[in-house]
């Protein structure tokens, strides 16, 4: 038997006791020794650490020493390994990360995650690859059990001060909040995928963590659904002003116990309701005072630059919530602060007020050639000898929707202002005066010219000289007795109505509180109602005459979150599975499967399924 060098028979009493009792009394069987090398060590009486640091070194071979060795130095490099350094780089933090687990872990993470690569929705992945979702929420936690267990001293880290920062920001953060020089902020400065750590701990934590937006939250992902789903009924618009102490007290007596910045967060991101100090109640929740145009032109001054409407997309779901690009678009050109600069490109009308004034001439020259030339002209082609770029175009075109003297008929064309009505809307009222009352929709429009159908069409549904009366009736708005006084208060009285309620309502219900005033009576349906507020008001119409205010754009928040059930489920789902999916949407049950049949993004092959397309 070969035997390692004499050394003394065993460390001094006081060497010995320098080390920890813990470690000391540490029981070998406790480390993965291996039988053979266990059953030595017992046979030899060493059942302890201290014991082997007592014995002496030549009770041991040379392949059972360096055994031994091998096992206790992994022991205390587990240990010691929170005091390590820490990465300060991608590649070494890459490498922590991903090193210990195979090929296939490695991608399904990446996947997960989103490492180096865009992350990939659950129910996409899950098709993807073939399985479940189930199976595929069973392989993710599988990883996160691997990870816990062969980079534990790199999970713990990123946990401590995900927690700390957490803490520091009661209850939510955002990349910017975390603390500079730990593994958080490192991850976000390494690479230009800023959100990598923020979704790498919702991943490794999903029974603490959610993140949602770009905002980490402290609390489960069902947590956080169940507090979405009762905050709205706490805050409703009759309700505000209200103290943030008696909605967080509300919240607790429904066991939804949320730290105070999460509930800030929320409030201001998701529901639109701003917080204001009060000297006497401390923090109240107060609607929300800025507009839709008060925060686009915010945007817009941050910037100092003209921005695609893309840009004012992102930028206004990083500051707000999200948003579709028609909202935008039709708050941009329902304003007159903001200014088309190019083809989706829009700046302050301020930022630009010299342009403009500077060419006055040429845009009075422009209507003077639209005027002497007569008929339908592309703009772009009357300033071509004048010199005038893109943007100078688009200034141009913007002075001539200002000018009486020209007509503007999209797409760059223009033609001469010389008659108050086009000829199509001249022929079309007379011949709804000649009907002498209201007509039937879908015959009036197969006696047109098949070359006007389509405009006719249009303007029967939009234009504010016609009403419809019944479903398949049109009428002009000059048979009914709105005038302009009257058609004032009775938005002015809907508005208000809508304002301090939930911000929507049925036309039903709405004309029982119109009838209470002179604007109401039995002439009044809920029909004629829903279309006159939808035309000469600020409100959106809903399939079944649900109104709400415009700019809660209620029929795309609807819609976005039954595309949502859908997208989770994976498989079609009838109107009656996406409700239970997502209950908050009850109350918009009647008008559901309009909505989504009438989707571009949604496909239904039998009429009773859905399906994202």
């Amino acid at each position: 038997m070969n035997h390692s060098p004499a050394s003394p028979a065993a460390p001094t009493t006081t060497r010995v006791h320098l080390l920890p009792a813990t470690l000391l009394d540490l029981p070998l069987q406790r480390l993965p020794l291996g039988e053979a090398l266990a059953a030595t060590l017992a046979a030899l009486g060493m059942l302890t650490v201290g014991d082997v640091l007592q014995t002496p070194t030549d009770a041991l071979d040379d392949d059972q020493a360096e055994a031994l060795r091998t096992v206790l130095q992994r022991a205390l490099h587990d240990g010691l390994a929170q005091f390590a350094d820490e990465a300060n780089d991608w590649p070494t933090l890459r490498a922590q990360l991903l090193g210990p687990l195979g090929d296939e872990e490695r991608t399904w993470l990446c996947d997960l995650v989103g490492i180096e690569r865009p992350p990939v929705a659950r129910p996409l992945l899950a098709r993807q690859l073939g399985i479940s979702t189930a199976e595929l929420d069973a392989r993710a936690e599988r990883l996160r059990a691997t990870l816990a267990e062969r980079a534990a001293a790199l999970c713990a880290r990123l946990h401590q001060v995900t927690i700390a920062d957490l803490d520091a920001n009661e209850g939510v953060m955002m990349v910017e909040h975390a603390a500079t020089g730990t593994l958080l902020h490192t991850l976000a400065n390494a690479t230009s995928d800023r959100e990598l750590g923020l979704r790498f701990c919702a991943f490794l934590f999903p029974n603490e963590l959610h993140l949602h937006r770009a905002a980490l939250f402290s609390m489960s992902s069902r947590r956080f659904r169940r507090l979405v789903r009762a905050l709205p009924s706490l805050v409703p618009q009759h309700r505000l002003p209200l103290p943030l102490d008696t909605i967080a007290q509300e919240l607790a007596s429904l066991g939804n116990f949320v730290p105070r910045g999460a509930l800030l967060h929320i409030l201001r991101s998701e529901l639109r309701i701003a917080i204001e100090l009060d000297g006497e109640r401390g923090e109240v929740a107060v609607p929300d005072p800025r507009s839709a145009a008060a925060r686009i032109s915010g945007l817009l001054q941050a910037e100092r630059r003209p921005l695609s409407l893309t840009d004012l997309a992102f930028a206004w779901r990083e500051r707000f919530r999200s948003v579709s690009r028609t909202t935008l678009l039709r708050h941009l050109r329902g304003n007159d602060l903001f200014l088309q600069v190019g083809p989706e490109t829009w700046a302050l009308r301020a930022d630009h007020q010299h342009e403009l004034d500077a060419l006055q001439d040429l845009v009075d020259k422009v209507a003077r050639t639209l005027l002497a030339r007569g008929g339908r002209h592309h703009i772009e082609s009357l300033l071509q000898d004048e010199g005038a770029d893109e943007a100078k175009q688009w200034l141009v075109l913007d002075r001539l929707a200002h000018d009486p003297r020209v007509r503007l008929l999209g797409r760059g064309d223009a033609c001469a202002a010389t008659h108050r009505r086009s000829r199509v809307m001249e022929n079309l009222l007379a011949a709804m005066r000649k009907a002498a009352g209201d007509v039937v929709e879908s015959l009036f429009l197969s006696n047109q010219p098949p070359e006007h159908r389509r405009l006719v069409e249009r303007l029967l549904h939009h234009n504010r000289l016609f009403v419809r009366t019944a479903d398949d009736r049109i009428d002009t708005l000059a048979n009914w007795p709105f005038n302009d006084e009257r058609m004032q208060r009775l938005v002015a009285l809907v508005e208000d109505h809508l304002r301090h309620r939930a911000g929507h309502a049925t036309a039903t219900a709405l004309k029982a509180i119109v009838d209470r005033t002179d604007l109401g009576g039995d002439w009044l349906t809920p029909t004629l109602l829903a279309d006159v507020l939808h035309r000469h008001g600020p409100f959106e119409l809903l399939p079944h005459g649900i109104v709400a205010c415009a700019d809660l754009a209620l029929g795309s928040v609807v819609l976005r979150q039954a595309r949502q059930a859908l997208r989770d489920a994976g498989v079609p789902l009838t109107v009656e599975q996406v409700l239970r999916a997502r209950p908050e949407l009850a109350e918009f049950a009647p008008c559901l499967q309009e909505l989504l049949s009438g989707d571009p993004l949604v496909q239904t092959p039998d009429g009773f399924t859905f399906q994202l397309a």
